[in-house]
């Protein structure tokens, strides 16, 4: 499956609940490939601590193969492909569109040939940039990650609609939503996933420890009975049907 993860604005823990399932499926004996397309602000690097030479921005490029930017994390089968920081836009490396979706997908093929990936999860630009639409115009299912800020929810709207008109499946998840409020504030996100007309995972309740991580450390990895492992399996349930 292709599933690929967005949010408006930055700072909703998108990047850090996508490292976060893919550890998951692979603890489930899957086999997950991450790719970074936040080529503007890329950070699944940070949070797997990967060093690498080549990156997506290469393969895109034509300086390497598709095998030359995957990096296996320690001993298990989360495979990732990270991106480095590039101005440029990823559709603006291609004279169309149309060439920038293949090139993805070629990267796609190759590396589910190779390592015989199950799952691919990729890690968007936030906000509607080419990027991100892009990416979304290759999956399965785009997983929109948002907070309950105003600004995000309005920011939803926009990324949801946007799924519609690409023809891909798009789900809701509301993320670092305060505990003491999270019954309340089910109900109001219940009625707006409704009356957008776009299914709705579920929420994740605000977590010190996770927050406190600075994006350096992989609960589902070190702490896989925590809270937010435990709410992150059940929103994975629903997303991976």
């Amino acid at each position: 499956m292709l599933l690929s993860f967005h949010s408006y604005k930055g700072g909703t823990g998108k990047t850090t609940f996508v490292g976060n399932l893919g550890v998951m499926l692979a603890q489930q004996g899957k086999k997950v490939c991450l790719i970074d397309t936040d080529v503007n602000g890329p950070g699944i690097h940070s949070l797997f601590d990967i060093r690498y030479e080549m990156t997506l921005i290469d393969f895109l490029q034509g300086v390497c193969r598709a095998d030359e930017v995957v990096y296996r994390y320690e001993d298990t089968n989360v495979f990732i492909v990270p991106s480095k920081a590039c101005e440029e836009d990823i559709s603006a490396m291609f004279n169309t569109p149309g060439e920038a979706r293949e090139k993805l997908l070629e990267l796609v093929r190759k590396i589910r040939d190779k390592y015989g990936i199950d799952h691919f999860l990729f890690d968007c630009s936030p906000g509607i940039n080419k990027s991100s639409l892009l990416t979304m115009n290759v999956v399965d299912k785009a997983t929109i990650v948002s907070t309950i800020d105003l600004q995000d929810i309005r920011g939803t709207y926009l990324l949801s609609s946007m799924s519609g008109k690409l023809g891909t499946r798009a789900t809701l998840l509301f993320n670092r939503i305060p505990l003491e409020k999270k019954d309340e504030i089910s109900e109001i996100v219940s009625d707006f996933s409704n009356r957008l007309g776009t299914e709705l995972l579920g929420l994740i309740s605000y977590d010190e420890s996770v927050a406190k991580a600075w994006s350096r450390k992989i609960p589902m990895k070190d702490d896989p009975d925590c809270n937010y492992c435990a709410q992150l399996k059940t929103i994975a349930e629903k997303l991976m049907k």
